[in-house]
């Protein structure tokens, strides 16, 4: 017996984007983005063919998200009224009086399921459960857990419900299908039969890389191991990058720009969303301004954020002259420098810069 399903989680429909209304409208073309991403999860689905679909909680922000978002949702549904579309709330969207899974009419296709719910798939003889407290699972089917929260972490403060791989494991299940954390996650936890898809649109910076969706086959022998083969497929509109640029020794703000916008052409594409920091030493008597290097990069990329880290360099042989604490201090560290092996030395002139800028400055730029 076999089974083929088509995994994603975390859409976070109508996500408020707080963090790109610097640029006017991106907000607001990121939360069309996420529609377009369930769009084309809905024709992969359609060129697949998979046996389910399965949603593993935040599908939506059940803060922010309107009924004709949810009519979205439904529409793209009964584009695969074929396929059973099988869902779990997570924390963003929970299942409880008033939300969307609790109000609203679905189509026949899709199936909520909570605590104690389980959806069975007689044509592959497989069973879906909704959460993995009180099941005992019967070892002649495929059981499959859908999961919203985290695995094996080892912390507790932030944990929303906590699951481990040896539990889900010895309940008998074949295969977890994971949400809550946006990053991919492949076979973690005994016997490798945890998946998570992670976001399939980066929602952050801290979400770097390709997002997606899972597609999975399982096969199982009646009462033995099942095997299980899963393959990820990039289906997101943008990329989150994050990257660094230095800029050492540039004399204007558009020679800086010059070179953040070689380091964006390396690195991604115009459609991805951008975090440069720069780097580097500049003359004491040039000041570097952020917001000057995001109006001349701005019309290169969809979104760009640019972090100054920059340190100012110093004429040292002038200061090796003065009298005084910086004068010595200087004297003293060109002196070791001069005398040390090569490692070394590129060490000691480290701390040369950083002395001075306590020095000067009160702080240090590391």
């Amino acid at each position: 017996m076999s089974i083929r399903l088509l995994q994603f989680g975390d859409l976070h429909l109508d996500a408020p984007f707080t963090s790109l209304c610097d640029f006017e409208g991106r907000p607001h073309q990121r939360r069309q983005d996420l529609k377009r991403t369930l769009s084309r999860i809905i024709d992969l689905a359609l060129s697949e063919g998979p046996d389910i679909l399965l949603v593993c909680g935040d599908l939506y922000e059940h803060a922010y998200t309107e009924k004709s978002s949810i009519n979205f949702v439904c529409s793209q549904f009964d584009r695969i009224a074929d396929i059973p579309v099988l869902m779990i709330p997570g924390n963003h969207d929970p299942l409880v009086p008033g939300s969307f899974y609790s109000g609203h009419a679905w189509p026949s296709n899709v199936h909520i399921l909570g605590a104690g719910d389980m959806f069975e798939h007689t044509s592959s003889h497989t069973r879906v459960y909704g959460a993995a407290a009180g099941v005992t699972t019967d070892p002649s089917y495929i059981n499959i857990l859908m999961h919203h929260g985290t695995l094996d972490m080892p912390f507790s403060a932030n944990a929303f419900q906590p699951i481990s791989g040896k539990e889900i494991e010895e309940q008998g299940f074949d295969y977890c299908a994971l949400g809550h954390f946006h990053s991919r996650i492949s076979g973690p936890g005994p016997g490798g039969i945890c998946f998570n898809a992670g976001s399939p649109e980066p929602l952050g910076f801290d979400e770097e890389g390709d997002h997606g969706v899972l597609l999975s086959v399982i096969e199982k022998e009646r009462e033995k191991r099942a095997v299980i083969s899963s393959s990820f497929i990039k289906l997101c509109s943008r990329r989150a990058v994050s990257l660094e640029a230095d800029i050492g020794g540039c004399l204007s703000n558009e020679q800086a720009a010059e070179l953040v916008e070689a380091e964006i052409r390396k690195a991604g594409s115009s459609d991805d969303l951008f975090r440069v920091t720069l780097k580097g030493r500049i003359p004491s008597d040039i000041r570097i301004d952020p917001e000057i290097i995001t109006e001349q990069t701005a019309d290169k990329v969809f979104y760009i954020k640019i972090i100054d880290e920059t340190a100012p360099d110093y004429d040292l042989e002038q200061i090796s002259r003065e009298q005084g604490l910086r004068g010595l201090f200087v004297r003293k560290m060109l002196e070791r420098a001069s005398a040390a092996g090569q490692e070394e030395s590129r060490l000691v002139m480290q701390a040369l810069y950083y002395g001075l800028e306590a020095i000067d400055e009160g702080k240090v730029c590391v």
